[in-house]
């Protein structure tokens, strides 16, 4: 009777052990399945001034109004930001071709709502962007967009020295007044790195 009692005994503790590690177990793994950092794949969104500069080159490329590599930094940083294009290199740049007046009055509407819109969204970031906030990325992006604009306004403007439409040459006037606008906003994100810099530097010295 002792033995069968103790050999129950022996039987009940040893499922109450296995249970009990079994438990322990699940536990375990639950708390490393819950604790295990999640990898995510997303990709931080662009912002207004990355896709609209984007939709400007890539258009402009397309359509064949510019040739240039948008990432060419000597040539954009050189070259646009101080007047545009030097003359030997306004030689090397073809005119755009358009099968008729219409269809170069259409690119010319085009090209200019591409800029507009481009400049519009810079507008917006640079009001909206914190006084201190690294405009680095934005500033080389418009640098871009203006390389490919100012080559587009030069092709344009080959492709009307022998055209007198005057309707063709008043919006050719309004594209080189949108591709200033863009100049003027690229120049005040320029603008405001270098007041970023100062005032950096100015903290360091107090």
């Amino acid at each position: 009777m002792t033995m069968k009692l103790t050999k129950v005994c022996t039987t009940a503790l040893t499922m109450i052990f296995t249970a009990g590690l079994t438990a322990c177990s699940t536990v375990d793994l639950t708390q490393i399945v819950v604790n295990q950092p999640q990898e995510t794949f997303d990709k931080p969104e662009h912002n207004v001034v990355e896709r609209a500069t984007h939709s400007l080159t890539s258009m402009f490329k397309a359509k064949g109004w510019s040739k240039s590599d948008p990432n060419d930094k000597a040539q954009t940083a050189t070259n646009v930001l101080l007047n545009g294009f030097e003359t030997d290199e306004q030689s090397t740049i073809t005119p755009v071709m358009a099968v008729s007046t219409r269809q170069l009055s259409a690119d010319l509407t085009d090209a200019e709502a591409q800029i507009k819109q481009t400049t519009k969204a810079a507008e917006v970031f640079l009001v909206m962007a914190e006084d201190m906030a690294d405009l680095g990325a934005e500033l080389s992006q418009l640098e871009a967009a203006l390389l490919v604009a100012r080559e587009a306004e030069t092709g344009f403007g080959k492709a009307l020295e022998t055209s007198s439409n005057f309707i063709i040459r008043r919006k050719y006037t309004s594209l080189s007044s949108s591709i200033e606008d863009l100049k003027t906003v690229t120049d005040a994100y320029g603008d405001r790195i270098r007041l970023q810099i100062a005032a950096r530097a100015s903290t360091k010295r107090s």
